[in-house]
């Protein structure tokens, strides 16, 4: 004969067992879990990502044709990033009328400040002041960050 238990009582008994079970699962789940192989040092904790900001300086600036002007790239990796980065520069001015595009090179891991000096080209006849807006594209691990440079140049 089937014996008919209260319907309570049933469910008391299903929240222990999937309270039971989620505990379970939970432990055996978790970070310190026995039997798992332990996180290398370098790699990055859940929720974060491998990847790199830039900083370029100084970001606008001043000088007159001739003179020389170092500016300086610094990467900032983040979440144990150590990929190999490709650098261009992108420059315009007078309108687009002036247009030239560089590859810098590739800066890899540690990433020590990438600097890059530039001698201020002269003028055109009858042109007084000039201004170069740049685009500094650092690409790696599939990342791609630039940063913006303005150069105004005055006879």
């Amino acid at each position: 004969m089937v014996q008919e238990r209260p319907p309570l009582l049933t469910a008391v008994v299903i929240c222990i067992l999937l309270t039971g079970t989620a505990a379970a699962y939970a432990l055996l789940a978790g970070d310190d879990a026995p039997g798992q192989p332990p996180v290398p040092a370098g790699t990055p904790a859940r929720g974060t990502s491998r990847t790199f900001s830039i900083d370029v300086s100084p970001a606008s600036t001043t000088a007159r044709p001739g003179e020389t002007i170092r500016y300086t790239l610094t990467i900032h990796p983040e979440g144990g990033f150590a990929e190999p980065i490709e650098v261009t520069v992108s420059a315009t001015a007078l309108g687009g009328v002036y247009r030239e595009d560089r590859d810098l090179g590739t800066i890899t891991a540690p990433y020590p400040p990438f600097t890059n000096e530039i001698a201020v080209p002269g003028l055109p006849p009858l042109v007084s002041t000039a201004t170069v807006d740049a685009v500094v594209t650092a690409r790696g691990g599939g990342i791609v960050r630039t940063g913006q440079v303005r150069l105004v140049i005055k006879r």
